[in-house]
């Protein structure tokens, strides 16, 4: 099958159900106590024109936040480190967590009609239905990059250049970013999808490893740690991350609000940033404390869970854990889903006003003001200046 027919909503939703059982397969991460205390009345953006658009102002009662989960997925890690850390109430707000067995075709109607507030999975659903018409916002990060290419052992150092892949039969599937920057690279290069290579739609990792382990295809794009649980079959090894080969990091899953969550909890969405924030230091800087609280949490093995976390020996974890909206890289990630064909409306530029970087600017503010791990806050300031230059 070949992947050419565009996302619309409608097939978004069937096809959305075939993927659903990734999450249940996704490596899982972790959270590491610690971390500063405390709560602030309010959080200066820095921005003028930031502040004359919006009040930072952050409440000092207790509010609430409805957050829809996909189970006990890896990129979830700041929130699961900050809810068993306490964060949250530690920041005068309540969350509200329903976890979905449907995926996202049951999470992406619950966030588009307000029943939940926040949505931290999915790049490509968010972009799909912002593409057709809802009025969604992208606030915030949860994973970077996330992706994986596996493929025979004996094949695994042969995926270099973009003529590497002509002729190539390569399996991915919907809700997967890796397949969709890498095939934009490729065509960038000259190297077309159904002239000069095959990309083969397939309902799940497991599927796209068995088919590479039988010969039917030469390679596949897998999320969140399954080339680890791959590479354990001893067939099959990941031949590259790619942000590696197109030689920049891409935005995986996203945090995305509804308008009216965004224009009337405002507060709220700070404390969420705030309280992921300090999750964020902890996961970063606590490895220790991180794989030995995602273990209890999670009841997968320590060397599973500290592979598919951090990396050890050969193997390198695909994800990078950032709440960072990198708003620059979802709008040209918007524009790879145009011309992949993957979104019909094609004005690349109707992303700009569902991208929102204010939130997450006003999180760092207060924390950087809080002064407890003051340079680590510094630091991710630097990043954000450099990957934001819409929605401040």
């Amino acid at each position: 099958m070949m992947l050419e027919q565009s996302l619309t909503r409608r097939s978004f939703v069937k096809v959305a159900g075939a993927t659903a059982a990734l999450a249940g397969m996704s490596a899982l991460a972790g959270c590491a106590g610690g971390g500063e205390q405390g709560n602030t009345d309010s959080a200066d953006s820095g921005n003028e024109a930031s502040e004359a658009k919006y009040d930072n102002t952050v409440s000092g009662e207790v509010e609430n936040l409805n957050v829809v989960l996909l189970g006990k997925d890896s990129k979830i890690a700041a929130i699961i480190c900050a809810l068993k850390s306490g964060y949250y109430e530690q920041e005068k707000l309540n969350i509200n967590t329903q976890t979905v067995s449907g995926g996202f075709p049951e999470a992406m109607p619950a966030l588009s009609n307000g029943t939940a507030d926040v949505l931290p999975f999915g790049a490509i659903p968010t972009c799909t239905y912002v593409g057709q018409g809802d009025d969604l916002v992208i606030f915030g990060g949860t994973v970077a990059n996330g992706s994986e290419c596996v493929t025979l052992v004996e094949n695994k150092d042969k995926y270099k250049t973009p003529e590497d892949f002509r002729g190539k039969r390569i399996g991915c599937f919907r809700m997967e970013t890796g397949h969709m920057v890498t095939k934009s690279w490729l065509r960038e290069n000259g190297i077309e999808d159904g002239k000069d290579v095959e990309f083969v739609l397939l309902e799940s990792s497991a599927a796209e490893v068995a088919a590479v382990e039988n010969g039917e295809l030469d390679m596949c794009f897998v999320n969140s740690g399954y080339g680890y649980v791959a590479a354990q079959g001893g067939k099959c090894a990941v031949a590259f991350r790619p942000n590696e080969l197109v030689g920049r990091e891409f935005p995986c899953c996203r945090q995305s609000t509804n308008r009216t969550a965004f224009e009337e909890k405002r507060s709220a969405l700070i404390k969420f940033e705030i309280a992921n924030l300090r999750a964020l230091y902890d996961i970063e800087n606590d490895h220790a404390g991180t794989i030995a609280k995602i273990v209890e949490y999670s009841g997968q093995p320590e060397e599973y869970i500290e592979n598919i976390t951090y990396g050890k020996g050969d193997y390198v974890a695909a994800m990078k854990f950032e709440m960072d909206p990198y708003t620059d890289d979802v709008k040209a990630f918007y524009g790879n889903m145009v011309d992949n064909g993957d979104i019909e409306d094609t004005d690349k530029d109707l992303i700009d006003a569902h991208l929102d970087a204010t939130i997450y600017k006003a999180a760092l503010d207060a924390l950087i003001e809080r002064g407890e791990n003051k340079a680590f806050y510094e630091d991710l300031l630097k990043v954000y200046e450099k990957r934001n230059t819409l929605g401040a």
